[in-house]
């Protein structure tokens, strides 16, 4: 039995991953309704900017579910943001804070969880975190966004690490998606082009037909996932399989 938690399914690449999936034990994990031919075998909302009512349901999520030695238990931590798209001049604490709460405290926690329920069940445990080239790369306007996404990819990192004690050890690695053509996308193209000089190279993407769809990427995370080779590397980018 597979059994598969995914974060930030009501939409773009999240939704994507429901029908990738969809053969397996989905555990969809989002803040608003989603919509979805897919049977899911369970349901969560959570508002990921409530801290405190994210972490008393990271138990309860868990434990929703009862796996069995030779089981697959897998958590993809896909649930992201990009605001504030805003210059270090004109940004604001709380949009900064926001944007760490979503992509890194959110993940982190989920893991934390994870670990909790299954860390010695012997079982195939895996934990693939959407992360961005932006985690390696600085672009203006995006502060919050680059510096999140290498925060994330490090709690990430030190997870690996963490799992070396165990006798039965979740893996854990960062998956780089790339521009995929999603809601996000459309944050992006609509930033205020002062805060966000790059702007135009966004909306060249869409124009010129170069943003991947999100069903490809979700097709190449299952790919990733799946594979026997999981964990070997500490991250995993789409451009390697394309």
């Amino acid at each position: 039995m597979r059994y598969v938690f995914i974060t930030g399914t009501s939409r773009g690449l999240g939704n994507a991953l429901l029908d990738i999936f969809k053969e397996d034990r989905i555990i969809s994990i989002s803040r608003s309704e989603v919509e979805t031919d897919v049977e899911l075998y369970k349901t969560f909302h959570v508002d990921f900017l409530d801290e405190q009512a994210l972490e008393d349901a990271v138990p309860e999520i868990f434990s929703s579910i009862q796996p069995e030695k030779g089981d697959e238990i897998f958590l993809i931590n896909n649930a992201g943001a990009v605001n504030p798209v805003k210059s270090i001049a004109n940004m604001d604490a709380k949009g900064f804070l926001d944007n760490y709460k979503i992509n890194v405290l959110a993940p982190a926690l989920l893991m934390k969880g994870f670990v909790a329920a299954f860390g010695e069940l012997q079982a195939a445990k895996r934990i693939l975190t959407v992360s961005s080239g932006a985690a390696l790369n600085p672009m203006e306007g995006w502060a919050a966004y680059c510096s999140s996404k290498a925060a994330v990819n490090m709690v990430s990192d030190v997870l690996r690490q963490e799992m070396d004690r165990l006798d039965y050890p979740i893996l854990s690695a960062t998956y780089r998606p790339g521009v995929i053509d999603t809601d996000m996308q459309g944050e992006i193209r609509s930033a205020d082009p002062e805060d966000f000089p790059d702007i135009d190279k966004f909306k060249d993407y869409k124009s010129s037909d170069r943003l991947y769809p999100a069903e490809t990427v979700a097709y190449i995370a299952k790919r990733i996932l799946i594979s026997d080779n999981f964990g070997f590397s500490e991250s995993y980018s789409v451009s390697d399989f394309l």
